[in-house]
């Protein structure tokens, strides 16, 4: 792999694909026959160096025909996709057949890049946003991989994917002006989001005061990644149309009805949260919906008391009051439960 990235970032000419590409796809399939080597069934020290040699083999594979091919080729770079995706499917369907007992799993993982690969294909075809939606799918397949597998250490492999994915819907997929709520960029967030619901899923499936902490830094990571989100949608829906003049009058008021909307939005999603809280009897999320409404309160008292309209900041006021009178409601309900 190091021999060919430094000969291919010295000596690779678009001529040269045919050969390269031989080559290339020849090391690949090389790797990826490794569970059919050695000692059988995989001791766990064995299935994991297996993992590791799965995973990198898969996205050096990836990264290398991506580069050579995604400018000229995309059709053909679709198709090798789908063909890389259909032989760790057939991989992963033969390795079931030659496991047993209550060793690591091979099969899960060779599933989930089969799933990757597939899901990757799709978007190469599209617009380039959409490669965010193969890494968090990819994600979100490596965590039901882990906990088939018995593998924990494919959930950090799954989290770098993740990490990928929402970095790069962040800082570049989201700048762009888009639709309301039905719009590619919220479907991604939300493919984020599932993907972490898978992880606090499972990790709630295996117990353990490990897997307790796993599923609470996923639901964390969640409910954050829910709030850029909605963030991401009302900072959109305020901003003025490019070619139309806007008067320095006209941009306050878009100004302070985006901030009130900012306060509004938090308000509801921690009274949410905290009915979910009082649902699921989760004492967990119920600090977070504490915490949240209690950064909403301040920002109420201290930016939009004096940044917003009197008009808004009633009904922030009321709104914000009706929040806290229904959480002290079903927390003096859930005592007066208990007590008994």
């Amino acid at each position: 792999m190091l021999l060919f990235a430094a000969w291919s970032t010295t000596y690779y000419t678009p001529s040269q694909l045919t050969p390269t590409l031989a080559f290339a796809s020849f090391f690949f399939v090389l790797f990826a026959l490794a569970p059919f080597t050695g000692r059988k069934p995989l001791s766990r020290n064995h299935a994991g160096v297996v993992a590791i040699i799965a995973l990198l083999n898969s996205l050096a594979y990836f990264t290398a025909c991506y580069l050579m091919m995604d400018r000229d080729y995309r059709i053909e770079l679709v198709w090798i996709m789908i063909a890389s995706g259909a032989l760790h499917f057939g991989l992963s369907l033969r390795l079931r057949s030659l496991e047993s007992g209550d060793r690591p799993l091979a099969h899960p993982l060779y599933l989930a890049i089969a799933i990757g690969f597939l899901t990757v294909a799709i978007p190469i075809r599209l617009e380039r946003q959409w490669l965010d939606l193969g890494w968090l799918v990819e994600a979100g397949a490596l965590f039901w991989a882990a906990h088939r597998a018995r593998m924990p250490m494919l959930r950090w492999f799954g989290v770098v994917a993740l990490a990928l994915g929402v970095e790069h819907l962040i800082s570049v997929d989201s700048a762009a002006r888009q639709s309301l709520i039905f719009n590619p960029r919220f479907g991604l967030y939300l493919a984020a989001i599932a993907a972490l619901a898978v992880l606090a899923y499972y990790a709630v499936a295996e117990g353990g005061e490990l897997n307790r902490q796993w599923a609470a830094g996923a639901i964390l990571a969640l409910n954050a990644l829910a709030l850029v989100a909605l963030h991401f949608e009302v900072t959109d829906y305020f901003q003025p149309v490019a070619g139309y003049g806007i008067t320095p009058s006209d941009w306050r008021a878009l100004n302070t009805a985006r901030d009130f909307t900012y306060s509004a939005v938090w308000m509801v999603y921690g009274g949410g949260l905290m009915l979910i809280g009082f649902w699921k009897r989760s004492a967990f999320l119920r600090w977070q919906a504490i915490v949240l409404l209690a950064a909403t309160a301040a920002k109420v008292f201290f930016y939009d008391i004096s940044a917003l309209e009197r008009g808004y900041r009633i009904v922030a006021f009321i709104v914000l009051g009706a929040i806290l009178l229904a959480v002290s409601f079903f927390y003096q309900r859930s005592r007066k439960t208990v007590e008994p």
